[in-house]
């Protein structure tokens, strides 16, 4: 696909704003959701990343849902409101999908179009592949298939050096507080909503919580681990990065075609930071419409195998 510019949105909602909350307890965590629509919709799965909650949506759920989709938006646990337990094995990438499934199956969705950013691309892509029969439509934004980071470039490790720092107990999280959280200010360079992220993680329990996620499933001891088998994502997916992304490359998103066996499509946003949904809300919102509404877009057809967390 061409290249798209960040737009003016059509109905911004103020920093400020927040979205409607339920809460279930799944799998023993309790997890804040906000689900909008009517019940009987297509579904529409939204799925946020560090150090964001179901807030990055805010722009895109009103026109979702105006279009005809039931629209579900949790906070992955450890983030927004939901709980925040504070052991790294807590955020291990299976126990997250599960929290997915669980929360679906709790609200009776046997299939979604699914759209996730950050982690959530990172939760997404491994729901895809795990849950075939579950996915509709993948739209990932930012980060590429877990397949794409088993032979990082020096690119790609010198984009993510912050990871490093979030890796020691207890002393990152000092560095980051200190001096009014400079180094945290730092690393996110205004962008995104930094003033909500510094509220948030002000929250007893927040910011361990958010850390032990890349310490679960992105520390260094990560990359000795035996290389992943991934099954393939048998729906059509769309990729989509920013030219403006400080955290992510290109080529990670682009590589991701040869993970995919259902229809592949790529999508280059111009003039947009990492934040794509906050930056560029109209151009996320219609592509995720005008994705799931394509009708040239075929899936491929799942196998037998069963795929085990």
């Amino acid at each position: 696909m061409t290249p798209q510019t960040a737009t003016s949105p059509r109905a911004r909602s103020r920093a400020g704003d927040r979205l409607e909350r339920e809460t279930a307890v799944l799998n023993g965590v309790e997890i804040a959701y906000h689900d909008a629509g009517d019940r009987a919709a297509p579904v529409i799965l939204l799925l946020h990343g560090f150090p964001d909650s179901a807030d990055l949506w805010r722009h895109q759920i009103p026109p979702l849902v105006e279009a005809g989709y039931r629209v579900v938006a949790p906070d992955l646990r450890g983030f927004g409101d939901s709980a925040k337990p504070q052991e790294i094995d807590d955020y291990l990438m299976p126990k997250l999908v599960n929290d997915v499934v669980a929360l679906t199956t709790s609200l009776g969705i046997t299939k979604a179009h699914v759209v996730g950013h950050d982690w959530g691309a990172a939760i997404a892509w491994m729901y895809a592949f795990l849950m075939p029969r579950r996915v509709d439509r993948l739209i990932v934004l930012s980060v590429g298939h877990p397949g794409t980071f088993e032979n990082p470039t020096i690119e790609a490790r010198e984009k993510t050096w912050y990871m490093l720092y979030y890796q020691f107990p207890g002393v990152s999280e000092k560095l980051l507080r200190q001096g009014g959280w400079r180094l945290f200010k730092q690393i996110i360079g205004g962008e995104g909503d930094q003033t909500r992220y510094l509220r948030d993680l002000a929250k007893p329990g927040a910011l361990t919580a958010g850390l032990n996620l890349y310490r679960a499933n992105r520390s260094p001891e990560s990359e000795l681990r035996t290389g992943g088998n991934f099954p393939p994502v048998l729906a059509p997916t769309l990729g989509i990065w920013s030219d403006g992304d400080k955290a992510m490359v290109e080529d990670a998103m682009t590589a991701s075609e040869k993970y995919v066996k259902g229809t592949w499509r790529y999508q280059r946003v111009e003039g947009a930071s990492h934040w794509i949904p906050l930056d560029a809300p109209d151009t996320v919102t219609d592509a995720i419409l005008g994705f799931v509404a394509d009708e040239t877009c075929v899936s491929a057809q799942p196998t037998t195998r069963r795929r085990r967390l």
